[in-house]
């Protein structure tokens, strides 16, 4: 892996250039499950409206954003406000999660308008920029693991209320005015994890420092036990001007026998010399629709379905999906068992 981070793809001229495009997203993908995407699509305009929605959020005081809790994400409907998730060491980090209007739910946790005023607009329209984006990745995806090239158009549909794909914006506390080697060693801003989405789009503030990706033997976390892994070596990933940083999550990875790379990734504290500012990310989780089989063209894994696979990481944060079976049977013991889910099955071609 370089030392300057996953590669970068120039998504232009996409129709005249899919092969090409699709060539370069299976190596990244085959290789360390992450890559920068440019010449997207989405105007930076838009996003650095988003951002100051974001820091606009997160600034209200906090019996404000108290009015809009979270719910429990590992029973899939995820919205809302929440601190301290996935953080160690008492560490704060904040997030706010939300969906398409579909989700009727969303309706209870849109801040007013009085409290965070274009919240709900600009959320919207951010929102519907990045399905176009993400169809055209899955569609190479598709076919670059033996699926048609539409394969995923109506699995990962954001319109129906059986996707659970969210926007999640993200505040870490700026640090300013404390000693970096005064930090607990081995503490990170978020601990080491796999993404439990089939692909994550991560947008991240100019200047910040801290996501890492394992750079292990190809680019893999090392040394499985139970789905959890040792990683021997991080490299960082740090956002680059234009572009969108994109990873493979685990469900993807077990749809694509195991081809495709959902890598461990952190977010680590601040370095002696990098910017204490306030770090500020929003994360697009691509979700499948619940209920949809989830297995590769060559069946290599049992087929499961997001509903199931929640329960498992759900009981296991940090664990990775690994589609072994015997590691997969483990998980599921650990979970406390897994009843069977009727799945809708999609045709591998047409």
């Amino acid at each position: 892996m370089s030392t300057d981070g996953p590669p970068i793809i120039d998504l232009s001229n996409f129709e005249e250039r899919k092969e090409e495009i699709k060539d370069e997203l299976m190596k990244a993908a085959t290789t360390i499950g992450f890559f920068y995407i440019t010449n997207h699509g989405i105007p930076q305009e838009l996003i650095d409206r988003a951002f100051a929605i974001n820091d606009r959020y997160f600034n209200q005081p906090a019996e404000v954003k108290a009015k809009y809790p979270s719910t429990d994400w590992a029973a899939v409907k995820l919205l809302g406000y929440e601190v301290n998730s996935m953080s160690e060491g008492g560490l704060v980090r904040e997030s706010c999660i939300q969906k398409f209007p579909v989700h009727k739910e969303m309706e209870k946790v849109w801040p007013r308008e009085e409290d965070c005023p274009n919240f709900k607009d600009t959320t919207i329209e951010f929102m519907e920029a990045l399905p176009p984006v993400v169809d055209r990745l899955m569609s190479l995806f598709a076919l670059g693991i033996g699926f048609r090239e539409d394969y995923f158009k109506d699995i990962t549909d954001v319109n129906n209320v059986e996707n659970n794909t969210f926007l999640q914006y993200h505040k870490y506390p700026s640090w300013e005015g404390v000693d970096p080697s005064t930090w607990e060693q081995g503490v990170n801003r978020i601990t080491a994890h796999t993404d439990e989405s089939l692909m994550t789009l991560l947008f991240t503030s100019p200047g910040s420092v801290g996501l890492e990706l394992a750079a292990g033997k190809d680019g893999q976390a090392v040394g499985s036990e139970n789905g959890h892994y040792t990683v021997d070596k991080w490299t960082d990933c740090p956002p680059k001007p234009g572009c969108i940083t994109v990873n493979v999550g685990d469900p993807l990875q077990f749809w694509s026998d195991g081809l495709l790379k959902s890598n461990y990734h952190r977010v680590r504290m601040p370095k002696p010399g990098e910017s204490l500012a306030a770090r500020y990310s929003m994360g697009w989780f691509v979700w499948p629709k619940d209920n949809v089989l989830i297995q590769g063209p060559q069946k290599k894994y049992p087929p499961t379905t997001m509903t199931e696979f929640m329960k498992v990481k759900g009981a296991l944060y940090g664990a990775s999906f690994n589609p072994d079976p015997e590691v997969y049977k483990a998980n599921q013991h650990i979970a406390f068992g897994l009843p069977q889910v009727a799945a809708t099955a999609i045709p591998a071609a047409s």
